[in-house]
């Protein structure tokens, strides 16, 4: 892919149900709404989900996000324009998702598109080619593909993760 960067996370993005870890390395999951967090305008409030501190106008990127044994989750990228507050979590986002246990899709936009994938990775690497309009996921242990979306990058992309709670699903 390309060289791997470091994907620090934004907490002034982050979901109010979510805990970012001191070094903004590791997100998860609470059972509660933190209340004391000011509601700017990067929070993201209808996703429990999280951006990366720094976005991507060119160039090429790769990241490796370690989702382990999780059952559900979904990452990728977002449009800095997104509607934070109110948004359909599809409409601006291109995503890889673990729904239930072995159902893999991938989507951008309304509606998503089933995927056969051999292993579940516990890794995924994550290459975006700004410039060429590519964004891919592969098991970053085999590097088996999972899914390549090619798009025309106009704005700002931030990483974007969705780690799930895996009681509950949100």
């Amino acid at each position: 892919c390309f060289p791997l960067v470091t994907v620090t996370l934004d907490p002034n993005t982050a979901h109010p149900k979510l805990t970012l870890s001191e070094d903004l390395m590791a997100v998860t999951v609470g059972s509660t709404r933190r209340d004391d967090l000011p509601d700017n305008l990067e929070r993201v409030d209808k996703c429990v989900s999280v951006l990366g501190s720094e976005g991507f106008t060119s160039g090429r990127h790769s990241w490796v996000v370690d989702v382990g044994n999780k059952t559900k989750w979904s990452l990728g990228d977002a449009r800095e324009s997104i509607n934070r507050k109110d948004s359909d979590p599809k409409l601006g986002y291109w995503t890889v998702m673990l729904e239930n246990e072995g159902e893999y899709s991938a989507c951008a936009g309304k509606g998503g598109t089933r995927l056969e994938l051999e292993k579940s990775p516990k890794k995924v690497l994550v290459c975006v080619d700004y410039k060429a309009g590519k964004l891919s996921f592969s098991n970053a242990d085999d590097i088996s593909d999972i899914y390549t979306f090619t798009d025309n990058f106009t704005e700002k992309i931030f990483p974007y993760f969705y780690p799930c709670n895996n009681s509950d699903g949100k």
